[in-house]
């Protein structure tokens, strides 16, 4: 068979399959890319609750950018919650609930409902930290972080979350 090709031909044929072999050996044993681990959080979660709005608000957005920011730097879980239904403080309050259930160790309210669903039901919980962000009445449990430019409003959270986040672990 090999007697009608010619010696080139024949080096040709020989260089060509064994660069296919070399190829598909190389491939077969290259290591395989390691697999991407899920992130590991600590177990510590700092919630945000707002109106029907949701991150829509541009307050809340900030805010939530800001928790975001705390959960990279401290690895804590960050959530939120948007009030569905009837906007009342009273359907408000059960979201508030909701989220003391879920252990989170800082509800955060931006908005005007979340904030007074948040100071009806702080002073019933002594034990639960709140912070509301915009005008919202204080308490021994509630903290304040005034309306402020976007921009600002974000590095605060950031800082507040951080803070809430390493002292609840």
């Amino acid at each position: 068979m090999w007697g009608t090709f010619s010696a080139r031909t024949r080096w040709i044929v020989v260089g060509t399959a064994s660069a296919v072999v070399a190829a598909v050996a190389v491939w077969l044993l290259w290591p395989a890319a390691e697999e991407p681990r899920p992130r590991e959080y600590a177990d510590v979660t700092a919630c945000l609750l707002t109106d029907q709005r949701g991150l829509s608000d541009s307050e809340a957005a900030a805010t939530w950018a800001g928790m975001q920011e705390a959960s990279l730097a401290t690895k804590g879980q960050v959530r939120y919650l948007q009030v569905a239904g009837a906007q009342t403080v009273d359907n408000a309050a059960t979201f508030v609930g909701t989220l003391m259930l879920n252990r989170c160790a800082v509800i955060v309210g931006v908005g005007p409902l979340p904030r007074e669903a948040i100071a009806q039901t702080a002073p019933n919980h002594p034990d639960q930290r709140f912070m509301v962000v915009g005008e919202g009445s204080g308490g021994a449990n509630v903290s304040t972080v005034s309306a402020v430019p976007a921009n600002d409003l974000r590095g605060l959270i950031s800082n507040a979350i951080e803070f809430f986040l390493t002292a609840g672990n």
